[in-house]
């Protein structure tokens, strides 16, 4: 009995990986929705860089597909957002000769600093593909969804303008390494 405890835990402990990613994301769209004078208006925004680090844990369900739980942080220079993200992911390796993947992942956006915005949510659609196997590198191309609710917050661009939300879509690499 304890043999196939032992057996079982190794084996469990296969499945398990975690991977590191450094963000480059450059915006493509952002769009400000606010009211002036119980006015709705929507402008688009000066886009600018951000940058990201996550680490996600992850468990080989399948074969070919994982799911993992990912945190992470995150400067959005264009508003001046810091945050921190929380969420999970599934990848799916399509091609395991030379373990390429494609992967979804959805997280939480939090902050502490709440006078810019109180919470959002990213969503984000990508490609990986192997760089240098011998460290587990990874290069990873991307589509990112950042949502924020700006509710109470402070106006971004007039001054007294009362805003409502920032959707910014984006374009991405990300350089990981797995472990």
């Amino acid at each position: 009995m304890v043999l196939i405890f032992c057996f079982a835990k190794l084996h469990s402990q296969s499945k398990f990986f975690s991977k590191v990613e450094l963000d480059f994301i450059v915006p493509n769209e952002i769009e400000y929705d606010y009211s002036i004078d119980n006015r709705g208006a929507l402008i688009n925004l000066e886009s600018k860089i951000s940058l990201a680090l996550q680490y996600s844990i992850n468990y080989n369900l399948f074969k070919k597909i994982n799911f993992g739980l990912l945190t992470g942080l995150q400067h959005q220079y264009g508003a001046n957002f810091f945050l921190y993200k929380l969420g999970g992911r599934v990848q799916y390796q399509f091609d395991t000769t030379y373990n390429a993947y494609t992967y979804v992942h959805y997280a939480g956006n939090f902050t502490v600093d709440r006078d810019k915005f109180k919470n959002g949510n990213n969503i984000r659609l990508g490609v990986g593909i192997p760089i240098i196997k011998e460290i587990n590198s990874t290069l990873n191309v991307f589509y990112d969804i950042n949502h924020f609710n700006l509710s109470g917050a402070q106006p971004l661009v007039f001054g007294d303008e009362i805003p409502s939300s920032l959707f910014i879509r984006s374009y991405g690499i990300s350089l990981g390494v797995k472990f």
